[in-house]
């Protein structure tokens, strides 16, 4: 015969075992409805400058898109900000935002307002201090990395500065070609810092390069709606590389 006791014990063991994996599920997200975080920290370019609807054809707009419902993909693009502490603005104001997301993955592209300075976009002083370009940029990688959700953090080289793209007038031509070898120097402090902290590294330059049909005319550094979506794809691919979609 069995014994009521033991009966009771085990309905009262497997009622508090189900409260236990309750706790546990919404604590998890609900395992499924968790979406993996992206932050998009960058300048205008990030931002979705030049573009009618920014909130539909950013890259990180059109990064969403890609990724779908698994992902929530957050933009900090700010118009105008340097990587250099010392710029203004600077990505540097922007990380108590950047932490309150507390990012899954951080993808950082920065660099092109750098490049001012020294006769160059008018009295803005960046490239003065280029001398403090890659210490700042492992301080920002590393205060990043102290974050709770432990994130993935890819720094991309910035896209570039498209000299044949139509309608450039010749002052704007003029400071392009100051700044275009400028920017490829950033770059390269970029890669050493990727490669140094063990991060990863997206080349959003030498793909672009070149191609005037995706930058907007008059301009030459801001992307159109297909270079935008270009930026999207090849940011896509890389994380295809690193995680399971």
């Amino acid at each position: 015969m069995n014994n009521p006791m033991n009966r009771n014990e085990t309905c009262i063991t497997s009622f508090y075992l189900c409260g236990l994996a309750l706790i546990l599920f919404f604590a998890l997200g609900g395992f499924t409805n968790k979406k993996i975080k992206i932050a998009c920290v960058g300048d205008s370019i990030t931002f979705g400058a030049r573009l009618d609807d920014p909130d539909q054809y950013s890259y990180p707009a059109q990064l969403q898109a890609l990724l779908g419902e698994k992902y929530a993909v957050e933009n900090f693009g700010v118009g105008g900000c340097t990587l250099i502490r010392k710029g203004i603005p600077t990505v540097w104001n922007e990380l108590p935002k950047i932490k309150a997301a507390n990012p899954d993955i951080i993808i950082i592209s920065l660099g092109t307002n750098d490049t001012c300075g020294m006769g160059t976009c008018g009295d803005r002083k960046c490239w003065e201090y280029k001398d403090e370009f890659e210490s700042d940029y492992r301080d920002l990688v590393d205060e990043l990395s102290k974050l709770s959700s432990r994130p993935q953090i890819y720094l991309c080289a910035p896209s570039p500065m498209v000299l044949e793209t139509p309608g450039l007038d010749s002052e704007r031509i003029a400071g392009l070609t100051t700044r275009k070898p400028r920017l490829q120097e950033l770059i390269g402090m970029t890669k050493s810092v990727a490669a140094e902290k063990n991060v990863h590294f997206i080349d959003l330059n030498a793909p672009l390069d070149h191609r005037p049909e995706l930058f907007t005319e008059s301009d030459g550094v801001h992307p159109n709606k297909e270079g935008y979506k270009a930026i999207a794809e090849l940011v896509f691919q890389k994380l295809g590389n690193e995680i399971n979609f």
